[in-house]
């Protein structure tokens, strides 16, 4: 089982832990993964030139196609973007002919049907459940967990096909319970972390991320589980905007490959990835 493993742009600077911890994780559960010559997923310039998004996108997904991989995605910002590039390639010669002209420069060419994963999809459709179970060596019993869905995964929820109950999905919940963590019914899963709106209106965009961290202590949490690369930066910079405050004393988010990384004996700690003594 391969696949071509798209971190993301920000990975590499931001939240280097998450390609490193995913790939410990993928690696114990006998899945390997190439990295290839990606580019941006598109999602910063989707609102400003449809095109230009496309471009972006479909280039990536003729890389895989190249190779003959499906696309293995830790970001849902990437996953979404990439499956509803895919979408609109796929529905609209005149796009496709305009893409696969341009890509033609770089000898490439896209005809569609690359496999889109997001790391959640993966391990819950692609992998078996008694795999997974038999890798968890340390199981996180006693833990709740409260997973934060992010919004690029879920919806429009006919293109991205996340999950079967794009209103009400289970899926995060399904992988927490594989490491013995409990999840928690947290009332703000579903709800934007406003890492979107940072640049376009900074306070109603952290007034988010501090409501998401405040109901998940109150609703009895002990860790926050995130499993996308924007929305993790967002819970970062809301930490750093409590610790400054001086109110409390967050509690933890971590990745999602993190906490599967601790359950498996990955990693000691919830940064970092080194073997369990």
């Amino acid at each position: 089982m391969k696949y071509a493993l798209f971190s993301g742009c920000r990975t590499g600077f931001d939240i280097p832990q998450h390609p490193k911890s995913a790939k410990a994780v993928l690696s114990r559960l006998n899945v390997e993964v190439e990295e290839l010559d990606f580019g941006c997923c598109g999602y910063p310039v989707k609102e400003k030139n449809l095109d230009a998004f496309l471009l972006l996108a479909i280039r990536n997904l003729a890389i895989a196609q190249a190779h003959n991989l499906p696309v293995l995605t830790l970001c849902k910002c990437c996953f979404g973007s990439l499956k509803q590039a895919e979408y609109h390639f796929k529905n609209d010669p005149d796009k496709q002919a305009m893409i696969n002209w341009l890509l033609q420069k770089e000898g490439l060419y896209y005809d569609g049907g690359v496999k889109i994963h997001h790391m959640l999809t993966l391990l819950d459709r692609e992998i078996d459940k008694n795999l997974i179970r038999q890798s968890i060596t340390h199981p996180l019993d006693g833990i709740k967990v409260a997973p934060s869905y992010g919004c690029h995964a879920l919806r429009p929820s006919t293109i991205t096909g996340f999950d079967d109950r794009p209103d009400a999905p289970t899926i995060f919940e399904r992988i927490i319970t594989l490491t013995g963590a409990e999840p928690v019914n947290w009332s703000k899963r579903l709800e934007c972390c406003g890492n979107p709106l940072l640049d376009k209106n900074t306070p109603l965009g952290e007034g988010f991320i501090l409501t998401k961290y405040e109901t998940a202590e109150q609703e009895g949490a002990d860790i926050i589980c995130t499993a996308c690369n924007y929305c993790h930066m967002q819970f970062e910079h809301g930490r750093e905007l409590i610790l400054k405050s001086g109110s409390t004393t967050p509690i933890p988010a971590i990745l999602l490959t993190q906490l599967l990384a601790r359950a498996m004996g990955l990693e000691k700690g919830w940064t970092g990835v080194e073997t369990a003594a």
